[in-house]
């Protein structure tokens, strides 16, 4: 009885679960399929140009084709025919032999920006040169005022053991040529020890301009030339796709019709992503003039006071420039010890 019960249910659940089995496997295959990763560096030299073309022509087909083109073969094909409109693009562009979408506008916006950060950077590198030579100078005033004390310490010396040994009237009065000699030396190293403080003052307040200068100059203002850089890259595409577009349609539509529904879907994507890079440069050129005329603004300012108060050895002014801004020294000064 076992023998006759067997057969029947061993064949109901073995059909049942290798028809199971079999849709599993096949599931799972494509899903590895579409999920495997690219195992060649498909970055393109331009950018992310050409795997944001890969991304917009999958989403345009269907689910079959979109299968097809996330294998690593298809997508080096795309990233080259991207590649390849770019670069045919760009050396048409230098040699004159085809037109580029200008925007006169915003293409004289940004080379004014390029030029402004040319001429930032060149006044960060002569401030920092200059505070490095002032530091040097600062250094040397500090070993003057050093030896002009130790001088004024031996003369004042040399002038009381003097007129304990000689009470005469004409050692009284060399004594007092000595005496004199010594307050001399005294005299010029306060006034080189102030000196030195007051350039000590000053090394701070160009050391506080020149860090806030490099964030503006390195930061704020190269963020906004990395964007523009992905907008020129979205332009050169964008007329990439069109001049190709115009081109396959100058041959009298020989493509098919998924292949032109696809280049139409590339050229559409392509300037979409042109037009919204476009407002993100003007929007962010806009609030950098904004950023950048306060930050200026208040570091000429610190600038001019600082350079004014030192060169007419004003002290007080000088003070109460560095308090303005909240500057304070890292550690205290070795002349005010």
């Amino acid at each position: 009885m076992a023998s006759s019960i067997r057969p029947v249910g061993f064949e109901s659940v073995n059909k049942t679960s290798m028809d199971s089995m079999h849709e599993i496997s096949i599931q799972d295959t494509h899903s590895h399929s579409s999920q495997r990763p690219a195992t060649l560096p498909l970055e393109s030299p331009f950018g992310s140009v050409a795997m944001d073309c890969g991304d917009t022509t999958s989403a345009a087909t269907n689910g079959t084709t979109s299968g097809k083109l996330q294998t690593p073969m298809d997508q080096l094909k795309e990233w080259s025919l991207t590649t390849y409109k770019c670069t045919k693009q760009l050396v048409n562009e230098k040699l004159g032999k085809c037109q580029r979408t200008v925007d006169m506008d915003l293409e004289a916006d940004i080379e004014r920006l390029r030029e402004t950060q040319h001429k930032y950077s060149l006044i960060l590198k002569m401030t920092r040169d200059m505070g490095s030579q002032y530091q040097t100078i600062i250094t040397q005033q500090i070993s003057l005022y050093e030896c002009l004390n130790e001088l004024a310490m031996k003369e004042s010396k040399s002038n009381n053991g003097l007129n304990d040994t000689n009470p005469t009237v004409e050692g009284i009065n060399n004594g007092n040529n000595l005496l004199n000699l010594g307050t001399d030396f005294r005299q010029n190293a306060e006034m080189m020890r102030n000196v030195a403080k007051n350039g000590e003052k000053l090394l701070l307040a160009l050391k506080f301009f020149t860090s806030n200068l490099s964030t503006l100059v390195n930061k704020t203002i190269e963020d906004t030339i990395i964007t523009i850089k992905a907008y020129e890259m979205a332009r050169l595409e964008f007329d990439a796709e069109k001049n190709s577009s115009a081109l396959a349609a100058g041959l009298g539509g020989q493509t098919g019709g998924v292949g032109s529904g696809v280049a139409a879907e590339k050229l559409k994507q392509s300037k979409t992503k042109y037009e919204r890079l476009r407002d993100d440069v003007t929007i962010k050129m806009k609030f950098l003039d904004e950023n950048k005329a306060k930050v200026m603004h208040k570091q000429l300012i610190l600038f001019h006071n600082a350079f004014a108060a030192f060169a007419s050895g004003n002290a007080t002014a000088l003070d109460s420039t560095l308090k303005q801004f909240s500057i304070k020294a890292t550690q205290q000064s070795f002349l005010e010890k």
